[in-house]
Order: C-alpha cells, then structure tokens, then sequence
C-alpha cells in the first residue's frame, strides 16, 4: 500500500516586491476556501508574506497582513539618503539602500515567531548564496534575518551574511521556489506569483523597464520548473490580477486595489473549478472590497 505524503498541501509564494500585496488577496480567498497549507516556501517579499501566514494562518491573520500592507508607503521600504545613493554610484558601498527601514518593517510585521524552526506551520524561506549562485533554504535560526536575506535585492539592499555565507534576494535564482517545495514531496502545490502572464509592451520609465526585464528573464525558469513539477504531483496556480503589471518598483499607491483585485479573482477562480472546490462553498459578492469596506480594523494604520 502507497504511503500517503506526510506533506499534502505546500504554498509556494513568488517574490515580486510591492506587487506582493496580490498575495494578500489569493491568502485570504484560500483560507476562506479551506484550502491551508502544511508548509509555506517563500522567496523576497513572498517570504515576508509566507513567515507571517506561517504565523498567523487564518482569515483573521489576513485582515492583519491587509492592514500592514495598507500603511506601507516608499520611504518606509525605500528611504532616499542622498549619502546612501552617492556612496553606492561611487562603488563605496555596494547597495542603495539601507535596509534598516525594512528591517524595522519586518520587526513591525510581528509574525509570531522568532525563529524559523518554531513557525507553527513549517517554513522555508529561499535567498541566494552570492558566491556560488545556489539557492540557499533557510529553515533554522532568525526569522528576521532570513527574510532580510531571502529579499535583498542586489545593488538595492546591502547582503545578508548568514552561516558564513553571504546571501542575496532568493529571487536571483528561484523567484518561484515550486523546486524547492517540491523537494518536501507534497502532494498538491499553489503557487501565488506577483506578476500576470501579460506584461504591458511598452514600461513607461526606466524603472519599469528594470522590472519587466527582470520579469522575463525569469519567466522561462520559472514556467520550466512548474512543467517539470506538474509531471509529479498537483500544481495549481493562482492567477494575477493584470493592474499588477502596469505598477512600478517604487509604487505603493494602489496596494489596497492590488489586494481587492487579487481576492476577487482568487475567488471567482476556485468557484470556477468543481473538480476540488468544495459544492457547499459560496462567493458573495461581499469579498468583492474586503480590503475598503473597513473589515481590516486598524491594528497597523
């Protein structure tokens, strides 16, 4: 007799900077579904966002991520020092940004642990080893200095030296980490990726540019290592609300609609598919501006 998995439900959560408020969204419209993971593997701002499901992995634990999400405007994630952005220019230092406004952010998050080994749901957060080019799982130590690791962008955020190693954004080299939890042996998979499958033609400023390039050079990777973990167990991805396309790096302003959007595709997503969703399950149009009808309260406003 077949074993059964000891892992059946894995979340895998893509980075993507401020477009990881979409995950917010798909959270929510999942847990309501009854659909909760056994372990999360995250990657950049999907490991801020997996360590605090890990965490707080219920409806209500969204409505308090919702609200993180909605106080957070740029300086709080990116603080311009003029000092900071000569320095880097000059190459006397190799980063743009300090990350001790993310840091305070994180600590602010509160994710309900303070180490990775001690998550009520296990955890996994992916960066990458910058002398190797290795993608490095982070399941043991300090929770804010592997989500500090697994999101620091290269030439954005100073490097994280963790176990002797020097770490960078797990984005580098698994962006979606779908291997990484296919290595636990789970039997179904969501993936929760940030960017939709039609970005806009032609970025609008250089910034944009940045992104979309980054985008694609991912993107080939990304849908390899899907196709490949498809051919074994059961993957299911989330789709993406297409505003998240049309935003740049830097842009905090529509965070609210991003989650709003999310969480009624995600809905009208899993209403649409009868082979798992369960029949009792109903949509109300009341999901529809979770975020703006107040139903966060005001934990982190």
């Amino acid at each position: 007799m077949e074993s059964k998995p000891t892992v059946e439900t894995a979340f895998v959560l893509s980075g993507g900077g401020n477009l990881g408020a979409v995950q917010v969204g798909m959270l929510r419209g999942l847990l309501e579904a009854g659909i909760t993971p056994d372990v999360v593997v995250g990657t950049s701002i999907g490991a801020l966002n997996g360590a605090f499901l890990a965490g707080h992995g219920d409806v209500p634990g969204m409505e308090a991520l919702g609200g993180l999400w909605a106080s957070i405007r740029r300086p709080d994630v990116f603080p311009v020092s003029v000092r900071s952005l000569v320095r880097g220019v000059l190459g006397h230092q190799h980063f743009l940004f300090d990350s001790l406004g993310l840091r305070t952010l994180l600590t602010r998050a509160g994710v309900g642990f303070d180490r990775l080994e001690d998550a009520p749901i296990p955890l996994r957060l992916v960066a990458t080893d910058l002398a190797t080019g290795d993608p490095v799982v982070l399941e043991e130590g300090d929770v804010i200095g592997a989500m500090l690791a697994s999101s620091a962008i290269p030439g954005v955020f100073p490097s994280v030296e963790l176990d002797g190693r020097t770490l960078v954004d797990g984005g580098v080299v698994a962006n979606t980490p779908i291997l990484q939890a296919d290595a636990m042996d789970p039997e179904v998979i969501y993936v929760l990726p940030t960017a939709p499958d039609h970005l806009p033609e032609h970025p609008g400023n250089a910034i944009a540019m940045m992104q979309r390039a980054m985008a694609l050079s991912a993107r080939p990777g990304e849908r390899r290592a899907i196709a490949e973990v498809s051919e074994r167990r059961i993957v299911r991805v989330v789709p993406v609300p297409a505003l998240a396309g049309r935003l740049s790096l830097f842009d905090f302003g529509l965070t609210p609609q991003l989650m709003d959007e999310a969480y009624a595709i995600t809905s009208s997503w899993l209403a649409g598919d009868g082979t798992w969703r369960p029949e009792e399950l109903e949509v109300p149009s009341s999901r529809v501006g979770w975020l703006s009808s107040g139903a966060l309260g005001g934990e982190f406003a």
